[in-house]
């Protein structure tokens, strides 16, 4: 998964919370207030997904976002 782009990652980490909270995306758009297809679309990369639509997703999964950064790791020479 680290091959993917951070936005990917995001998504994957997304839909599989909630997968594991075991609450359907109909139930989550409900509740934020966005159509089910527009969240359909934010989880499957055709619309984005905002942090901040990612952390309401996530807290309904009884879960919080953090973002950490880290420095880049030098490159070896070939």
């Amino acid at each position: 998964m680290t091959d993917l782009p951070a936005d990917d990652r995001l998504r994957v980490l997304v839909r599989q919370a909630l997968t594991d909270a075991r609450i359907s995306q109909a139930e989550v758009a409900r509740q934020l207030g966005v159509s089910t297809k527009h969240l359909s679309h934010m989880l499957t990369g055709r619309a984005h997904l905002t942090l901040t639509w990612a952390e309401g997703i996530l807290g309904l999964c009884g879960m919080n976002l953090q973002i950490s950064t880290q420095a880049d790791q030098p490159k070896e020479a070939a």
